[in-house]
């Protein structure tokens, strides 16, 4: 055999996006760029369905409209197995709320963003942490069952700096904007106040805000960077950060 060789057996990855479209972006460059290679083929292989047009997901949440949303969900989830996806992710943490559902239909073989950065707050032995969200993904409380499992206490902003948090999402990320810098190091602040050791940017569209503005990741965990570590490596790639 020559020096084309297979390495190591890829797994291809299934990215349900368009939640919003600019994260989905980041997750796929934050692969790429996060992949060690030193040929094309040391990438992990991705099929890619940004379905923008998908309805809020907040708002389906909140108005008690899951299963109209659910309904689409499962079409796109569907699409993406019979185009090879072995394994899901979906770069929208308030999509989350259907994970187990996710889990389901992948046969265990969805990569669940917020498990695997409450897993990764836990190994860094944080006792509280705050997390920036949308209003759907707190209401369904995602991310305080996962880290108070791990013993990991959680700090949801006030209504206020909540009010600040949606604003940066809806009116200025979603919209194209780069965000409020100001704005954002007002809730920050405010987190930081109420005794957090660290902020988890739970929503994509922050993730998004942070690749604007270059944000410390010491007091920053960026669920969309664990995912993009997860996917590498569960799909048959080596991570590098």
């Amino acid at each position: 055999m020559d020096n084309t060789e297979i390495r190591q057996k890829k797994h291809t990855l299934g990215i349900l996006g368009g939640m919003g479209p600019e994260a989905t972006s980041v997750l796929y460059k934050r692969i790429t760029d996060r992949t060690v290679v030193s040929r094309d083929q040391d990438h992990i292989n991705i099929v890619i369905y940004s379905h923008a047009e998908l309805p809020d997901r907040t708002g389906c949440i909140l108005c008690g409209e899951g299963e109209r949303l659910w309904e689409q969900l499962a079409k796109d989830v569907n699409l993406l197995k019979q185009a090879g996806c072995e394994y899901l992710a979906i770069p929208c943490n308030t999509c989350h709320f259907f994970a187990d559902r996710f889990a389901r239909e992948m046969d265990g073989r969805f990569i669940n963003m917020i498990e695997e950065t409450a897993k990764y707050v836990a190994e860094r032995r944080f006792h509280r942490v705050g997390i920036l969200a949308t209003d759907g993904t707190l209401k369904a409380d995602l991310y305080r069952k996962a880290l108070e499992e791990r013993e990991v206490e959680v700090v949801y902003p006030d209504d206020h700096s909540q009010k600040a948090v949606m604003s940066l999402i809806y009116d200025q990320i979603k919209r194209g904007e780069k965000g409020d810098k100001h704005l954002f190091q007002g809730i920050a602040q405010h987190m930081h106040g109420r005794g957090c050791e660290a902020v988890v940017l739970a929503c994509t569209e922050l993730s998004v805000f942070a690749v604007n503005h270059e944000l410390d990741g010491g007091f920053y965990i960026d669920a969309m960077e664990v995912l993009a570590k997860s996917c590498i490596e569960t799909c048959g790639g080596q991570y590098s950060y």
